[in-house]
């Protein structure tokens, strides 16, 4: 007798939504392959076809067209007949030439490496960031010794900060503010945003040498170099005196939180007793479906860097432990906030 028993449509359903996170890895590498080759770029004068972007790209045609149909039925690209594939608004985001680009972006998790998403269930066991157990050391110090990769990591960092830069300048009030100092700035794309909105400002960049020298030329370039200082260190050691705000943007999420402390310690050292450190990072909503982004995040943060995505308690308790306590907490281009960090 057949006892099997049938799913119902409502089952079928889940499965099939299930089946569709399961290939997400598969989604994502394809995603970073069209990245990697510039096929957007490519595809920047019209159509082109599988044989054409091959020769280009010095590829083999049949393997890439097999990547590119699944981009087509993802809706990244167009495959108006079989074998051609132009762009969609989705591609035109894989170019390097556009705003809101997330190409670089598209490439991180090649730029931090592979492997370090792989030992996913010996992490979750011991707590270690999955870098750390594939390659001996976090993501941020193989970073330190690899200028390649870390050049192409800055890219993509300032690609997600051009999505929230503008709001940050327009929808925090930096009013009795003259001099803001922008920690980890990366190559200056807040630091600028904040500085063409807010006119009466004096800015400090302050990064990794190798980082501040690119962000010089950015900062020049903005028509910036008279109002803005660009200055090298280590936000471990220390950070410049005397600023009136202190912005950290995207930071905190990369450390620990012994790391984060000496980061806000030094902040707190540095600043007078009317100052503030800025923190920009993504809020954690209290709908979980709204949260998707910032969890996947956080993921990220488990086995790239050892860091994590934190809720507004546990941003309180960093700052108490420097010696500051928390104030206003603004949203601004979702799923981004500046927390207040105020003297104690």
């Amino acid at each position: 007798m057949n006892t099997t028993i049938e799913p119902t449509e409502q089952e079928r359903a889940a499965a099939a939504e299930l089946l569709r996170m399961i290939w997400g890895l598969h989604i994502s590498r394809a995603v970073c392959l069209a990245a990697e080759l510039g096929v957007a770029d490519l595809l920047t004068k019209g159509e082109q076809t599988a044989a054409e972007l091959a020769a280009a790209t010095q590829v083999d045609e049949a393997a890439l067209c097999r990547v590119l149909r699944l981009l087509a039925a993802l809706g990244v690209l167009t495959e108006p007949v079989p074998g051609s594939f132009g762009l969609t608004v989705i591609g035109e985001r894989l170019r390097s030439d556009v705003p809101a680009s997330m190409r670089n972006w598209a490439m991180l998790a090649d730029t931090i490496g592979f492997a370090a998403h792989e030992p996913i269930l010996e992490a979750v066991r011991t707590g270690r960031s999955g870098a750390e157990i594939a390659y001996g050391m976090r993501g941020m110090e193989r970073l330190a010794g690899d200028p390649p990769r870390a050049a192409r990591f800055d890219a993509a960092m300032s690609e997600r900060t051009t999505a929230f830069a503008p709001s940050v300048a327009a929808g925090y009030d930096f009013t009795g503010m003259r001099v803001v100092a922008d920690i980890g700035g990366g190559q200056g794309t807040l630091l600028a945003a904040v500085l063409h909105r807010h006119e009466r400002l004096r800015g400090v960049l302050f990064d990794r040498a190798h980082v501040a020298e690119r962000a010089a030329g950015v900062l020049r370039e903005a028509g910036l170099a008279d109002r803005c200082e660009v200055t090298a260190g280590d936000f471990f050691a220390g950070v410049p005196d005397g600023a009136d705000g202190y912005i950290l943007a995207n930071v905190l999420h990369d450390w620990d939180d012994d790391r984060c402390g000496q980061i806000l310690t030094a902040c707190r050292k540095a600043m007078g007793s009317r100052g503030r450190v800025l923190i920009v990072e993504r809020l954690i909503p209290d709908d979980p479906r709204e949260a998707v982004p910032v969890l996947l995040s956080d993921l990220n943060m488990l086995l790239v860097t050892g860091g994590k995505e934190r809720t507004n308690a546990e941003y309180a308790k960093l700052l108490a432990a420097a010696g500051l306590r928390l104030g206003r907490i603004q949203p601004v281009a979702a799923p981004y906030g500046v927390i207040e960090g105020l003297p104690a």
